[in-house]
């Protein structure tokens, strides 16, 4: 039974060398599979009806932030913080966008499969501001 599950996760990591759909999954809350193609995992990013369940409207910059450890690579600037997960395909990125409060405003997904020059924005459910 180990040596399955050995294969199979030799098998994800020859598909996805760097990042996998898991660490986006980790991040955002919303589920997304290994077994998944990387054209699957970003059209299912980019639907509409994706919502993540671990970040929320207003929360603070700090914690907002610290959900996205898994990316490969985070750039940080005044209003917004930029997390990279990268992939044999490309690069898909997340932009957080903060108020001057430092609580999280908007979120926009991003990949040069997304033709919105911004990226596609992700819904984010609203918390109540602290």
């Amino acid at each position: 039974m180990k040596s399955i599950e050995f294969l199979k996760s030799l098998f994800v990591r020859f598909r996805y060398p760097i990042s996998l759909p898991q660490d986006i999954e980790e991040a955002t809350g919303v589920e997304l599979s290994n077994a998944l193609s990387f054209e699957e995992m970003v059209e299912q990013l980019s639907h509409c009806c994706f919502c993540p369940k671990k970040i929320q409207k207003f929360m603070p910059r700090n914690k907002a932030e610290s959900i996205f450890k898994t990316a490969r690579l985070c750039e940080r600037f005044c209003d917004r913080t930029l997390f990279s997960f990268c992939f044999t395909e490309g690069w898909v990125e997340f932009v957080l966008k903060f108020d001057s409060y430092s609580r999280l405003r908007r979120v926009y997904l991003m990949h040069k499969r997304v033709k919105e020059d911004l990226g596609i924005e992700i819904p984010l459910p609203l918390t109540e501001v602290q």
